[in-house]
């Protein structure tokens, strides 16, 4: 007996000790709802190798999510929750009608007047980006009413005319003109006998989410995928630009920024001349489909002038607007992002039996914030599983991604933040027919898996859906893109897939402890500085010249006798700017090579001063 009371007080001994020396963050992971499994099912997320890509062309360390230098900066996640309780006005189909049971238990039950409904308006072409108006205003009395309009606007109000409830709708609306075209084009699709496979495609994109965060929030999306579908994650997935915009344009049109427009500024120029995969699959019989929230940072709006025509058959922009400029975060009990998914899940389901192809984005939640990703996992969890229980991706290859990780924040500063900005998530989700039918590819896509991969991948293999023809492309060297259903050299690297050095996540840089004597000899943070200065010589009048105020960290990469590679962080005075790059010294000819230089902390209202969308990343306006 005595012996057992030993053995107890020495195992109680053993797991206060463990408590403490883990800084009690067992504790945490029981308040991170999102991130249960991770103790649930510690196997999922068991690290195999020192490196998640060894090849070659690359190599990526296999960074823990939960790695003990970044665990104290994990904090729990949060939800914006929306009040529920104003319901006045509920939707089936195509119909409104007032619920007036909600009416009746609300405070306004004996002040309530009535409901209104406009339409939100814009021409299909020749109107700016944020152009809506509100045209045909209905009453809606006891008798529900049916629409036509695609996207409304709907009001309540009391007796003394005061609003006690605003919603904005996105409906699904049948149009028989565009159902004609797409059949017509579809039946001269059918006829050519190189395709044969006609599969749906939906982008569905999140802002600034990594592959490591998708693991501490994403738990029940990233579980609807794996479990539902036949689903492949892109472990060396890696950014080409520092932005959402040189991101998606490579995805969606398969060229660079600056190979569309050589100065990269698209300040005044509209985007409806580029070639986007979209018009390609459009031709041929697909239904189309963009969506996004956060009109004001939009992806072809933020500082840049949009689409003057509708850029696919269904373009929820107008509703978007306006959901924007009343300044509510929450209508009828969802934010935007839901209202978005909602209608998702009435498209994806209304086209279950026909083509489609998607393009949808998230950026609200996740733009500024890593804990937010917790909503947003209920949101994307949900569409997920909806459409799977309806059937509705049994003809149709779902991609779900980001377009980088979080660029601002506590882990940001951290190596592994490092890390995470520059490896964004993605998955490819396959109905399991496929995987049976075509294994080749199947055995392709998990070889791929742990190569370095990137948006222009994608756009290739969006190529290879479009002409589907059960054959696998083969490539006699690498290439820049390759679609992601053949066997991706192993060979490459960032320059050959034409990821900056400054973002490559197979860079192997280790951090220099004593830095000072590098920096000093060569001046390498200066360096730095005065390409920043340079980039801004033309705004001058508006901005500060900026100067030095530390070098927080350097990175000395494998280096040759003659060359040397460094990454610095720097911090720059006025605005106290957080800047990172790779500076590139030739000791033979005494010269430096400055990489693209990456701003690393918020920026806020210090850069209003100048609407190039880059170069607000750099400048500290004079008028602060």
């Amino acid at each position: 007996m005595e012996k057992f009371l030993n053995i107890t007080v020495c195992l109680i001994f053993f797991v206060i000790v463990t408590f403490f020396y883990e800084d009690g963050f067992s504790k945490l992971y029981s308040e991170i709802s999102t991130t249960f499994e991770y103790q649930k099912s510690p196997s999922t997320w068991a690290h195999d190798a020192l490196y998640i890509v060894d090849t070659p062309g690359c190599k990526i360390p296999n960074y823990d999510a939960f790695d003990l230098s970044i665990r104290k900066k994990i904090r729990p996640g949060q939800f914006e929750t929306c009040d529920n309780n104003l319901s006045f006005v509920k939707l089936k189909r195509t119909c409104l009608e007032v619920d007036w049971r909600k009416v009746n238990i609300s405070q306004y039950k004996d002040s309530f007047s009535h409901c209104r409904v406009h339409t939100i308006f814009r021409p299909r072409s020749g109107t700016t980006h944020g152009y809506f108006k509100y045209i045909n205003e209905t009453i809606l009395t006891k008798k529900p009413l049916c629409l036509t309009s695609e996207m409304v606007r709907v009001q309540c109000l009391d007796k003394k005319n005061a609003t006690i409830y605003t919603d904005f709708l996105w409906i699904y609306q049948r149009n028989e003109k565009i159902e004609s075209q797409s059949e017509e084009r579809l039946k001269t699709r059918k006829n050519n006998p190189n395709i044969t496979e006609t599969l749906s495609v939906l982008l569905l994109g999140v802002d600034s989410t990594s592959r490591l965060n998708s693991q501490r929030f994403l738990i029940k999306s990233r579980q609807a995928l794996i479990q539902n579908l036949k689903t492949i994650e892109f472990k060396g997935h890696n950014i080409v630009g520092m932005d959402t915009f040189t991101n998606m344009v490579p995805m969606l049109v398969g060229k660079s920024i600056f190979e569309l427009k050589k100065d990269g500024d698209f300040a005044k120029t509209p985007m409806d001349g580029f070639d986007f995969i979209w018009k390609d699959f459009e031709k041929n019989g697909y239904r189309t489909l963009y969506a996004e929230d956060a009109a004001w940072i939009a992806l072809f709006d933020y500082f840049k002038p949009g689409f003057k025509t509708f850029p696919t058959h269904f373009f929820n922009r107008p509703w978007s607007v306006a959901w924007g400029a009343a300044n509510q975060r929450c209508m009828n009990g969802r934010s935007e992002p839901h209202a978005i998914m909602e209608y998702l899940t009435k498209f994806v389901d209304e086209y279950k039996s026909k083509p489609y192809f998607a393009f949808t984005f998230l950026t609200s939640l996740t733009h500024d914030n890593l804990e937010l990703a917790a909503e947003l996992d209920e949101v994307v969890y949900k569409f997920f599983h909806d459409a799977y229980n309806s059937n509705a991706f049994n003809n149709t290859i779902v991609f779900f991604f980001s377009d980088h990780g979080l660029r601002y924040g506590a882990i940001r500063s951290s190596d592994i933040g490092s890390y995470e900005v520059q490896s964004p998530v993605m998955f490819i989700a396959f109905p399991k027919w496929f995987s049976e039918k075509y294994p080749t590819i199947m055995k392709n896509l998990k070889s791929n898996t742990r190569k370095l991969t990137t948006v222009y991948d994608v756009h290739e293999t969006l190529r290879n859906i479009l002409n589907f023809s059960g054959h696998v492309i083969e490539y006699s060297s690498p290439e820049r893109g390759e679609s992601l259903f053949s066997d991706v050299s192993n060979t490459r690297n960032c320059s050959d897939v034409g990821v900056p050095d400054s973002m490559c996540t197979c860079s192997m840089y280790r951090k220099v402890v004593n830095f000072s004597p590098i920096v000093s000899k060569h001046n390498l943070s200066l360096t730095i500085v005065n390409k920043i200065n340079k980039l801004l010589k033309g705004h001058m009048t508006l901005c500060e010249t900026l100067s030095l105020y530390k070098t927080v960290s350097v990175y000395s990469a494998n280096s040759t006798i003659k060359l040397h590679s460094y990454r610095i962080r720097i911090q720059t005075t006025p605005g106290k700017a957080l800047f990172e790059a790779p500076v590139f010294y030739d000791s033979s000819r005494k010269k430096y090579q400055v990489g693209q230089i990456l701003r690393i902390n918020k920026y806020g209202d210090q850069s209003k001063c100048v609407k190039n969308y880059i170069l607000r990343n750099y400048c500290f306006c004079k008028k602060q």
